[in-house]
């Protein structure tokens, strides 16, 4: 704290600074934690536009709009430096199996609304990728989806049918 005179040491800039603080502006928006969303979208069922509306509920006038919020985290992710590149040779590897959710499917006729298993194959070299329907996840199932998906002979293998 300073009296009244000044000492000697005190020059015109160091009393400005005393008399006319900085004042820091206040941050418009709240940055969003990119981590935290990273994070969240390895759920199942999560969305950017899901974690941007929680986002905007939480810091309302302070959020970004949508488009800046997803551009943040695109620019965030882009700097990430992790990678699992796996090369395979043509014919070499297929990945086949049913994926997580559901899909409804409505009769024209009756309305009536049911839940389809959703099978899908792809090779690795090429990541062609076939998918299909089926009712169920039984074994019967799978194996005529596997068949029809004509992976097996892009390898020249014959299954028995």
């Amino acid at each position: 704290m300073y009296t009244w005179p000044l000492a000697d040491d005190v020059d015109e800039a160091a009393l400005e600074a005393l008399l006319f603080p900085a004042q820091e502006k206040p941050q418009r928006y709240v940055p969003p934690d990119c981590f935290q969303i990273h994070q969240e979208l390895k759920r199942k069922g999560v969305t950017l536009q899901l974690l941007w509306a929680e986002y905007v509920a939480r810091y309302e006038t302070q959020a970004y709009r949508y488009s800046r919020f997803c551009a943040l985290y695109r620019q965030w992710r882009e700097k990430q430096k992790r990678s699992m590149r796996q090369l395979y040779k043509a014919g070499e590897k297929a990945f086949i199996d049913y994926c997580g959710p559901t899909v409804e499917v409505i009769d024209r006729h009756s309305g009536e609304i049911r839940h389809a298993q959703v099978f899908v194959g792809v090779l690795g070299a090429s990541s062609y990728t076939f998918a299909e329907a089926t009712w169920t996840q039984s074994l019967p199932d799978w194996i005529v989806s596997a068949k029809q998906s004509a992976l097996l002979h892009f390898f020249d293998r014959r299954v028995p049918g």
